[in-house]
């Protein structure tokens, strides 16, 4: 691992999470729902009076403690060092629903619209995350250490996580504010496009991603 190794793919991870952290605020604009990831934080952000990049941070550092109590022994450098991305995501987060604040969308196919561009952004995002192959943010992390504990596929851990954080999201809102709120069809859309638009750019921009990866 050399340093232009180095800087190169920190450079990359870093590019993802500003990506990533753009889809967010731009799918809490449109309302519609955010990504399984960020639902228990937009939940989290319309019931107190903290900011959804706010809500990301705690909501992530409880993950990592989660990880911690699955892997115990195994539990490392590795996974404390997530707290790092975690804090820099919701960070940026607020900074980018601060940047975007002109953006109103009234219609719902406006609306319909910055949740596509989101899920767009966010797979880009996490294309380039996954194959800096530097840090994982914490929701990779619950699911890659649940897929050790456990002895299953990673993938279908992580599908098992995200239904599980949009789960949590309902049960909140209706616990909380007694109706279903910040979980909506966008939430949804975003569980069912993301995966598959990350293997369509994986396919199509496979030059793109070797050079990520090499």
């Amino acid at each position: 691992m050399t340093v232009r190794w180095t800087v190169k793919h920190f450079t990359l991870l870093a590019a993802g999470l500003v990506l990533m952290a753009a889809s967010v605020a731009l799918a809490k604009i449109a309302t519609l729902g955010t990504s399984p990831i960020s639902s228990i934080p937009n939940v989290g952000s319309l019931l107190t009076p903290l900011t959804i990049g706010q809500v990301t941070i705690i909501f992530m550092v409880v993950i990592i403690g989660l990880e911690w109590v699955v892997l115990r022994r195994d539990f490392g450098w590795t996974n404390l060092v997530q707290l790092i991305p975690s804090v820099f995501f919701g960070t940026l987060i607020d900074a980018f629903v601060t940047a975007f604040h002109a953006i109103q969308p009234t219609a719902y196919w406006q609306q319909l619209g910055l949740t596509l561009i989101s899920i767009g952004l966010l797979a880009f995002g996490v294309l380039l995350e996954v194959n800096s192959r530097t840090l994982v943010m914490a929701g990779e992390g619950i699911a890659a250490a649940l897929a050790f504990r456990y002895h299953r596929p990673f993938g279908a851990m992580k599908v098992r996580c995200d239904l599980a954080m949009v789960i949590g999201a309902v049960l909140l809102a209706l616990v909380f504010a007694h109706g279903l709120i910040g979980v909506r069809e966008g939430t949804v859309i975003s569980a069912l496009l993301t995966g598959r638009v990350v293997s369509w750019l994986e396919t199509h921009l496979s030059r793109f991603t070797a050079w990520v990866q090499a």
